[in-house]
């Protein structure tokens, strides 16, 4: 007999399996790097959660098991506090004390819920209403953000987060029988990895998120009706079944793919491009022109009265392996504890989170902010070879030589 995907569970099942897919595979690749910043462990405990979350309430359905479905209602109710404490990451500040209490005491009311639901006791406190409300909160405290206190790659990292969470807490709705048949709140988790898995290059504004997601309906609409057309559907719930999976499935599958390219070649094209096409007639114009695109976006050029207070030396002998440093990497350097604190602080001031440097006599550093990324090694390639091009133009000017 051919199988149907007439059964609400079972779609559910599909997308949540797909959903928990792209999360723990964006987990995955974040406990696999050797240093991570503090945006980068909270996005690990979200993404593992998350997935984890999907993948026992995928196997409830496969298996039948009380236990995953108990299991899945306890990691419902972390998952909004583990986007407050994204966001408050990607944000450098703490959340109102309303918004911590009404989201820590609705996990806290959730867990509670959860276990008595599960020693067979009725329900007390309805997820169906918190989760949305909570993740609500914590798109607003985003969205109403103050900008300018944040560096350009934080603020486009801010707006990818935020638009995922939007459509995640719209398709929340879905997830506890409410306004649909089958729960499509896997889609929106999908869209926070793409966003964590394309780093800089992941959509900067709205209406370029709205071509790619156009474009990805689009594709799952062809392929949906590739399949109806081999099968005619028995009923609407299972075409519209088989439309909300196949969407998991390819978003799934682009998650999958921007990891393993590490964000994207349309990101390192423009970078090159930029390169190539920058003013080299004084390191600031050099600086002023490269800047403007990811991943060197707000870059902060830092030397003489900049780094009054610090010790150049010092900072340079820092640099003596490596011409770009994060502030995760800083641990490393374990022999030389005075630069490091002094480089941490300069950092820190800034609001950095990698120096790259530039020249040694005299000391000149760029300092840039990356937003939160799963895969940062593009970047640093990119500082890496934003750093050879900088060396080049200070030689020459030094040298007295027209580029």
């Amino acid at each position: 007999m051919t199988p149907s995907l007439a059964g609400a569970h079972e779609v559910r099942m599909l997308i949540d399996a797909f959903g928990a897919l792209g999360a723990l595979s964006v987990a995955v690749v974040l406990v696999g790097r050797r240093s991570r910043t503090t945006v980068q462990n909270v996005l690990m405990l979200v993404f593992a959660l998350a997935g984890l979350f999907y993948a026992c309430r995928a196997l409830a359905v496969a298996t039948g098991l009380e236990a995953f479905g108990l299991a899945s209602l306890i990691l419902a109710c972390a998952l909004p506090l583990g986007a407050l404490l994204l966001a408050e990451n990607l944000l450098r500040r703490h959340a109102p004390l309303p918004i911590k209490l009404l989201i820590g005491g609705g996990t806290l009311l959730g867990l509670i819920a959860a276990a008595l639901a599960g020693a067979g006791m009725q329900r007390a406190f309805n997820l169906a209403l918190y989760v949305p409300a909570a993740l609500a909160l914590v798109f607003l405290l985003v969205t109403f953000r103050r900008r300018s206190t944040l560096a350009p790659m934080e603020n486009a990292a801010l707006d990818s987060y935020g638009r995922a969470l939007f459509v995640t807490g719209l398709l929340s709705l879905t997830d506890f029988g409410l306004i649909a048949p089958f729960g499509l709140s896997a889609l929106g988790v999908l869209g926070l990895a793409y966003a964590a898995a394309s780093g800089a290059s992941a959509p900067r504004r709205w209406i370029d998120a709205v071509k790619e997601l156009a474009l990805a309906a689009a594709t799952a609409v062809l392929l949906t009706s590739a399949l109806l057309y081999l099968r005619p559907p028995t009923s609407w719930l299972e075409a519209a079944g088989i439309l909300a999976v196949a969407a998991a499935a390819l978003l799934a599958l682009t998650v999958l793919l921007r990891l393993q390219s590490g964000g994207g070649d349309q990101q390192r094209r423009q970078f090159e491009q930029t390169l190539a096409t920058a003013e080299t007639d004084s390191l600031e114009q050099f600086v002023q022109s490269t800047s403007l695109a990811a991943p060197l976006q707000g870059l902060v050029l830092i030397e003489g009265a900049d780094l009054d207070g610090y010790d150049p030396a010092l900072l340079a002998g820092l640099f003596s392996d490596s011409p770009v440093i994060s502030i995760a990497d800083l641990h490393l350097r374990e022999n030389a504890p005075d630069a490091r604190e002094q480089l941490r602080d300069l950092l820190t001031r800034h609001a950095s989170s990698h120096a790259i440097r530039i020249s040694d006599a005299p000391l000149r550093l760029g300092l840039a902010a990356l937003g939160g990324s799963a895969r940062p090694e593009e970047d640093e390639r990119a500082m890496a070879l934003f750093q050879k091009m900088a060396s080049l133009v200070v030689a020459r000017s030094q040298a007295g030589e027209t580029p």
